[in-house]
């Protein structure tokens, strides 16, 4: 039986939201999406958070496969199938 982990990953983005990329801070995991939902303020006030070199930065919590599909590449969070929570 397999265990579904949770990625909480910081984004720095466009503001409008067409070119998004992974911020390099490490991606915390958790056994729920509740569980990381719940510590999605923390990582938008965090120090990753707050030295990005975008004009907007956002959290989100996704499967740790759906994270690693990702990668490093850039994503327009406009045609990915996630909700984002906004620091800026």
């Amino acid at each position: 039986m397999s265990t579904t982990l949770f990625a909480l990953a910081l984004f720095g983005c466009t503001d409008d939201g067409t070119e998004c990329q992974r911020i390099a801070a490490k991606a915390d995991t958790y056994r729920t999406q509740a569980l990381c939902s719940a510590r999605v303020e923390d990582a938008l006030t965090s120090d990753a958070a707050m030295r990005a070199e975008y004009p907007t930065v956002y959290a989100q919590c996704m499967t740790t496969n759906k994270l690693a599909a990702i990668g490093k590449r850039t994503i327009d969070i406009n045609r990915v199938n996630v909700q984002f929570a906004s620091a800026r």
